[in-house]
């Protein structure tokens, strides 16, 4: 009798314990079964020297920090993301869905492989190709704290006045400390709004300098053209901008397309 409930206490026991353990390793997939929410800001199609084809999407949480997650063909379109081609059954960016919400099973999430010194985000290396200038600097914008967003319209903001990343550079730097008081041209002259005063915030500074186009959006799709728009400031005659060798913030990581 006292055998069989010595038997009886040590299962209880090795149960409770299994329990426990069971407990403890299912926290971790509630944890990362977490739906990946936010406004779709990008979408690109990317195919490997393998022939697959994947899907990349960039969205913009509700903490504005950027994400970029990368997709089957068949996630996409099931998200609305994609559409396939009739004739060749490839995918199609669905450009409409770019500015809406969108959530991510973040178990159909691809995971990337683990980068490298000489490859750059893909959305860093379309916006240097854009606008003609250096992926790295892009990618050290990006690495500074800035979403790809701000990034893109920072850089259309200097091209409508004529200048290049090293006043992209100011503008940023401009955003981050608030102070919009110290942003030259490559003239010389500080940039104020059209009617003379020095913007005080971001607000105004986009209003000023970007057009409606002036997206990060029509980057990705192709459709934009940096050097036709319609911003009250082209009138203003200004240079090609400050020697490119002071681009970005010192960074020079001698970074290649992915």
């Amino acid at each position: 009798m006292t055998t069989t409930k010595l038997l009886s206490s040590l299962f209880l026991v090795l149960a409770v314990l299994f329990a426990q353990v069971g407990v403890v390793a299912a926290a971790p997939l509630t944890q990362d079964a977490t739906p990946i929410t936010g406004t779709v800001q990008s979408i690109i199609t990317e195919t490997d020297t393998n022939g697959v084809t994947t899907v990349l999407v960039t969205i913009l949480d509700n903490e504005a920090a950027t994400r970029t997650v990368r997709l089957s063909v068949d996630t996409a379109v099931t998200l609305g993301l994609v559409t396939l081609n009739q004739t060749t059954q490839q995918p199609v960016v669905n450009e409409t869905q770019v500015g809406q919400a969108v959530e991510i099973d973040p178990t159909t999430v691809i995971p990337d492989q683990t980068p490298t010194e000489g490859t750059v985000h893909p959305i860093a290396w379309l916006l240097a190709k854009f606008f003609g200038e250096d992926p790295s600097v892009v990618e050290g914008y990006h690495e500074d704290g800035f979403g790809f967003g701000v990034i893109a319209q920072s850089l259309w903001m200097s091209q409508n006045v004529g200048g290049d990343a090293s006043l992209a550079t100011q503008i940023l730097e401009a955003k981050q400390s608030g102070d919009y008081s110290n942003i030259v041209l490559s003239d010389g002259t500080t940039l104020t709004l059209p009617d003379g005063t020095v913007p005080s915030n971001w607000g105004q500074l986009k209003k000023a300098l970007l057009d409606k186009k002036n997206n990060l959006g029509v980057v990705v799709s192709g459709q934009g053209n940096p050097e036709n728009s319609t911003d009250p400031l082209l009138t203003q005659q200004h240079g090609n901008g400050k020697d490119k060798e002071n681009k970005g913030k010192g960074k020079d990581k001698n970074k290649n397309h992915p």
